[in-house]
């Protein structure tokens, strides 16, 4: 597709119409070119974004970077150059820099989890964070702080459930279950209804109550996602300290 001139690329989309157009959305007034060029220039536009929000992270916390070694370099440019959710593509930047603040405090699988989080995902992890540490415990549940019964219904007939999102931050492993039977706790990592299913299913006799808590993995992750704090006497302030 990278070899065809600009007529014939036009020439060959013109008949696909308008839904296509509704399909490409912002890039449709670039389809003069090769579907292969504006992707390209598309994507180097949302690098050099991030490569500018990385350097005023640095900036801003006063840190001189570290090279960023390449296993963990080239996958964040790689998912931060397909990245058109503002918020997100923040996160990418973010990470970067902390990579290049301290490469041992981005593990690659920050990598992975930050590619499979939705825009509500995110917002849910860090109201999550933001309410334990206020609170100064891990305990977590689907509706940040309280709520009334009648005001979850109107909430959830509008459209907002934050259960979907607190299940898909569970399947991450950024959340997990703490069974409690009879004083004897348990801690697992899938879904409450999963685990219920598994301890119904063997016949368990005993009260069965459960408490859901941020894991250590999701708080070293959500600090690897904000911006590096600034430096003092050239070590970087922790935030989770």
């Amino acid at each position: 597709m990278d070899d065809l001139s600009t007529e014939a690329a036009k020439q060959a989309l013109q008949p696909i119409g308008e839904m296509l157009r509704k399909i490409v959305g912002p890039l449709a007034d670039e389809m003069g070119e090769s579907l292969g060029v504006v992707a390209k220039h598309y994507r180097y536009k949302l690098a050099v974004k991030m490569y500018q929000k990385t350097e005023r992270m640095l900036m801003d916390a006063g840190i001189n970077p570290h090279a960023v070694p390449p296993r963990l370099f080239l996958p964040m440019i790689e998912n931060a150059s397909m990245q058109d959710d503002e918020d997100l593509h923040t996160r990418w930047a973010a990470l970067l820099a902390n990579a290049a603040a301290s490469p041992d405090s981005v593990h690659p699988s920050f990598i992975e989890v930050l590619r499979q989080l939705t825009p509500k995902d995110a917002k849910l992890l860090d109201e999550l964070y933001d309410s334990c540490v206020s609170k100064g415990n891990r305990s977590v549940q689907p509706w940040v702080g309280s709520i009334t019964w009648a005001e979850r219904d109107r909430r959830t007939t509008a459209g907002e459930n934050p259960e979907e999102q607190f299940q898909n931050l569970a399947h991450l492993g950024l959340i997990a279950t703490e069974y409690d039977l009879d004083g004897n706790k348990i801690k697992v990592r899938m879904p409450r209804s999963g685990v219920a299913g598994v301890l119904a299913g063997a016949k368990v006799d005993a009260k069965l109550d459960s408490d859901d808590y941020l894991t250590d993995f999701a708080f070293r992750f959500v600090l690897a996602c904000r911006a590096p704090a600034m430096t003092i006497d050239g070590k970087t302030t922790d935030a989770g300290s």
